[in-house]
């Protein structure tokens, strides 16, 4: 017999209460860091204040089986509808998605997911048809980024409703296979392997080769700054735009490293060859999995390849720590898919009522694919 999973919607009107809540269930389902209060209470931290973020509570039942956070905002997107969204644990605006949440979906059990998700989708359709709430009875959009399992899109088809679904592939490494001193053979291709010992050989002939952790929360903000140093100087000597091109991001960062170093929910790494810093990692770490999440590496020299280096002496450090999963997130490049042991899939959905506006913009949409090919 399927389950009758039931929804609330309700504000967030007491942090600290939500705090007690989140970190209950948090204890008891152990999903991804961003779904656990470090990330998501420093989120709503440090929101700007018109946001009005909203507590969703899942209950099988008088238990509570799910949390998450949706956020109610309007979208006006040049030469597209405008959409009246609610967002799952982000905003929407990439001014403040810029954090670029992963891994995404509700703090449950994750047998409890596809039953969660489904039960979702049923009561945005039923609220936002029927509700006498303002905000639930006017959007017309669900945006669910970095979703670990998106909502079923021949469901979503059948009942009328739009949507468009785009996938990243993300990659792992099992830190079982690598030795407790960091030799990473059993991971890496021949090929890889060869080409790590000669990267390894070229740095070593400058110095000795060492990495480090920051040791309190002093020397982690010493660290990321320094991080932030060189991943800005690499990203605008190639022209592109760099992650600390939006205020909120250093902002976000600082205050999560601030509030939870401590906690042991974020590591900063540094390597460094004889006396030059050659590459600092910020990664998050929950129940064994590191979450490899930003760097900065000195990369002017184009021949050498110290992010492969940084990141391989990275893996066997966390190894011979005991940590399981070494998780490069989502993204695909040379280097991820040279250490990785395992792959997955996360999706970015976006789901539609089926109103004129959007099926108008979803007819222009194939109109210009077909007339430019």
């Amino acid at each position: 017999m399927a389950r009758d999973i039931r929804f609330t919607f309700q504000p967030i009107d007491s942090p600290a209460a939500l705090e007690s809540r989140w970190r209950e269930l948090e204890g008891r389902c152990g999903r991804s860091f961003f779904l656990s209060w470090a990330w998501i209470g420093t989120w709503l931290a440090t929101l700007p204040d018109h946001f009005r973020p909203a507590l969703v509570s899942a209950y099988d039942g008088n238990r509570v089986a799910g949390l998450a956070i949706l956020v109610p905002n309007t979208l006006r997107q040049k030469l597209r509808a405008t959409s009246h969204g609610l967002h799952l644990n982000s905003t929407g605006d990439r001014r403040w998605d810029c954090v670029s949440v992963e891994h995404n979906g509700f703090l449950c059990d994750p047998s409890d997911e596809h039953t969660i998700l489904d039960g979702f989708f049923d009561w945005f359709v039923r609220e936002t048809e029927k509700s006498t709430d303002e905000v639930l009875s006017g959007a017309d959009e669900l945006r669910l980024p970095g979703m670990t399992v998106a909502i079923d899109t021949g469901m979503l088809r059948r009942r009328g409703y739009l949507q468009s679904t785009n996938t990243q592939p993300g990659f792992a490494v099992n830190l079982d296979l690598v030795s407790k001193d960091g030799d990473l053979d059993a991971v890496l291709s021949g090929n890889a392997r060869q080409q790590l010992r000669r990267t390894q050989r070229d740095y070593a002939s400058q110095g000795k080769i060492e990495m480090d952790a920051a040791r309190d929360v002093a020397e982690a903000l010493e660290y990321f700054r320094a991080l932030k140093f060189l991943h800005v100087a690499s990203w605008e000597r190639r022209g592109r735009v760099h992650a600390f091109s939006e205020p909120y991001f250093e902002k976000f960062h600082l205050a999560l490293i601030t509030r939870e170093f401590a906690r042991g929910a974020v590591q900063l790494l540094r390597l460094r060859v004889g006396e030059k810093d050659l590459g600092y990692l910020y990664n998050f770490q929950k129940d064994g999995r590191i979450s490899a999440y930003q760097s900065g590496f000195d990369d002017a020299d184009r021949k050498r390849r110290p992010g492969v280096l940084t990141h391989s002496r990275a893996i066997g450090w966390n190894a011979a720590q005991g940590a399981r999963v070494y998780d490069f997130l989502a993204g695909e490049n040379q280097m991820k898919s040279s250490f990785a042991t395992d792959r997955y899939v996360l999706a970015w959905q976006v789901i539609r009522r089926p109103l004129f506006k959007y099926r108008l913009e979803s007819l222009a949409r194939r109109w210009k694919q077909r007339v430019l090919g």
